[in-house]
């Protein structure tokens, strides 16, 4: 039984082999490629070529179908390796492109920041600077006003000194033995300066009205005595008056040049931290106008490497696209020859016979 069952089966393959030869012979032919191949066997058997010659074409075929797939290989290969390299460095240009667009803008930001604080202090500076002159005007002003008022002080002081002396003198001469009529001339003038002087009215008073009384009264020696002590104490006290001014103004002048100093100095500085802040002002607006070039620059190289980048990606699938398909193209005719030698080898006489029946 079971061998029975075997020999059916057996009849039943062959019976279909006959059937599927046909069947697969016709599907080859519907192939463009398939068809050219069946018609280039069908002009040889009509030659009455041997059938080992028809292998032989069919060798040839394969071989250069394998040929082209070779060489389409390396071109593909070669196709990779370039693209490859292409997106690396196009790659590492955008890198290259956003690092130096993310440092810039850091950098414009950074500086944008620190030209606020320059603006600030050279604000600050300029106002200390117009502080500081009108300081020193000020305090100068003051300085000039106040040696003025010593100047006209001193003078006023040394006019009284240089009456009370010619006093004296007068006083002299009238102790020594002159007569009034003698020194009367130079007595109204003594008395005149001594009556008119508005500085020291008070303290030269007494001396007014001694003098008042002597031409009043008579010229005697008692008189002339307490007349000449009371000069020489006025003097003495117009004398202390002068130190004690000088004395005032000297310190005053001290001062002032001590201060006049500092604030000078302190000018200085501050004009040298103005001009230093302009400076620094100057290269933070620069630097921040370079940093937004630069930025400008590198986002018009990035979207230039952005779109190099997807035009090379695209021409890459293309092609990757065009090697799949005629990698594919070419298995499919591989497999085209591979069964028509096949046919050829183990089906001759059926072959022969789809073949010269076909037009």
């Amino acid at each position: 039984m079971q061998k029975l069952a075997i020999l059916t089966l057996v009849l039943a393959l062959a019976a279909a082999k006959f059937v599927d030869t046909h069947a697969s012979l016709a599907q080859i032919d519907s192939n463009p490629f398939g068809n050219v191949v069946l018609s280039a066997i069908k002009a040889h058997l009509q030659a009455q070529t041997p059938a080992n010659e028809v292998n032989m074409l069919l060798n040839g075929v394969a071989a250069g179908l394998q040929q082209d797939q070779n060489d389409h290989d390396h071109a593909f290969e070669l196709d990779t390796t370039t693209n490859n390299r292409i997106v690396e460095d196009l790659e590492k240009e955008i890198l290259y492109h956003q690092n130096q667009i993310s440092s810039n803008t850091q950098l414009r930001d950074d500086t944008i920041e620190a030209l606020a604080v320059s603006e600030e202090d050279i604000r600050v500076v300029i106002q200390d600077i117009a502080t500081n002159e009108q300081t020193y005007a000020r305090e100068e002003a003051t300085r000039n006003q106040q040696h003025e008022t010593f100047v006209s002080k001193i003078a006023a002081i040394d006019d009284v000194i240089d009456a009370i002396d010619e006093a004296a003198k007068l006083i002299q001469h009238l102790s020594l033995g002159a007569s009034f009529v003698q020194v009367k001339s130079k007595y109204e003038t003594v008395h005149k300066r001594l009556t008119d002087n508005t500085s020291h009215s008070q303290l030269l008073q007494p001396v007014v009205v001694a003098l008042t009384e002597l031409a009043t009264h008579g010229v005697n020696q008692k008189a002339l005595t307490k007349i000449a002590q009371l000069l020489s104490e006025i003097r003495q006290q117009l004398v202390s008056e002068k130190a004690a001014k000088t004395d005032v103004e000297e310190r005053q002048a001290a001062h002032w040049a001590e201060f006049s100093v500092h604030l000078s100095n302190e000018h200085t500085r501050l004009v040298e931290r103005k001009a230093q802040l302009e400076v620094q002002i100057q290269e933070q607006k620069d630097t921040i106008e370079d940093a937004q070039s630069w930025i400008e620059f590198h986002t018009l190289e990035l979207e230039n490497s952005e779109e190099r980048l997807a035009g090379q990606q695209a021409w890459y699938a293309v092609q990757s696209e065009i090697y799949e398909t005629q990698t594919a193209e070419r298995a499919a005719q591989n497999e085209i020859v591979d069964r028509l030698q096949e046919h050829i080898s183990e089906k001759l006489s059926t072959t022969a016979q789809f073949i010269s029946k076909r037009n």
